[in-house]
């Protein structure tokens, strides 16, 4: 940990594991330093003293680095002792494993997304895999608890009734939508889009700005959704949702018409970090619709 020695936070600086030693350093100790208000040191000075006390214990030194690629490749330049250092990187994890002399270079990726299974032999690090999390993993009871305790705290401080909005055109709800065009309200319905906000709520995230936006309309503007008791027809991914504010269209479909949506409206939400199996081409055919038989027949009249 790059606190200055003598903190007076009851962090401890090492921890050990196996005949591992494990340390903690990031590229921007200024901002640490403000958060918890203690001095800091640089990321060099954390991984030597880290160097320094593994040696003396005779234990092997990791690092746990807040920082890029670049930054930790000159971390393991300037302390050749280092045996692995961990990086932050966006995208997933690769399976090789890179060095700088003796000391491996290796990220997890984004997001707690995998985990990279590292082989030790005759004295280094030498080769990785990756293995991406799947419910075969059990849960880790003290990380569950403190996630826990992060989303009773995401509902205390109320985020979701703080997420900074831009002004909006005003929504129609998908129930309005549906009085006309019936036959995609059918298919609505029986898709995963109409109790999204449902699979949030039971898994505990209802109330987390960042995962209820894809799973509400437009959380971000002013006429959006905001709670199941104020806004009960803008909840789960509705109409507008992918077809944009539809209270003008519902007063007059003529005038104001509402755009075809494709594969461009579903990639904001599915992400590679939100849904990494997705695939257009076989989900789109499970909410895909036409335009219903009943809105064309009064198109011609």
């Amino acid at each position: 940990m790059d606190l200055r020695p003598g903190s007076s936070l009851p962090i401890e600086p090492w921890r050990t594991a196996g005949p591992f030693l494990i340390g903690g350093a990031t590229a921007r100790p200024e901002l640490l330093s403000q958060g918890l208000g203690e001095e800091t040191v640089p990321p060099e000075e954390a991984a030597h003293r880290l160097t320094e006390e593994a040696q003396d214990r005779k234990l092997i030194p990791i690092l746990l680095f807040d920082g890029d690629h670049d930054a930790a490749s000159r971390l393991a330049k300037s302390e050749p002792a280092l045996r692995l250092i961990t990086y932050r990187a966006t995208g997933s994890p690769i399976n090789r494993l890179e060095r700088q002399g003796d000391c491996a270079i290796a990220t997890p990726g984004e997001h707690g997304k995998a985990i990279v299974r590292l082989a030790w032999r005759d004295g280094r690090f030498v080769s990785a895999a990756v293995e991406p999390l799947s419910p075969r993993f059990k849960d880790d009871p003290a990380a569950s608890e403190l996630y826990r305790s992060y989303l009773k705290r995401v509902e205390r401080e109320r985020l979701l009734e703080r997420v900074d909005r831009t002004p909006g055109k005003p929504f129609a709800g998908s129930e309005k939508c549906g009085s006309c065009h019936r036959d995609a309200a059918k298919v609505w319905k029986a898709s995963g889009h109409a109790h999204a906000l449902l699979t949030l709520e039971h898994e505990g995230h209802g109330r987390d700005p960042e995962c209820v936006s894809c799973h509400v309309v437009a959380l971000t503007k002013t006429t959006g959704f905001r709670s199941r008791s104020s806004t009960p027809s803008l909840a789960n991914v509705g109409c507008e949702s992918c077809h944009g504010a539809g209270a003008a269209h519902a007063v007059n479909p003529w005038k104001a018409r509402l755009p075809k949506v494709g594969k461009a409206s579903c990639l904001p939400c599915h992400t590679l970090g939100n849904s990494p199996n997705f695939d257009f081409s076989k989900y789109w055919p499970k909410v895909r619709h036409e335009t219903d038989k009943s809105t064309k027949k009064r198109r011609a009249k």
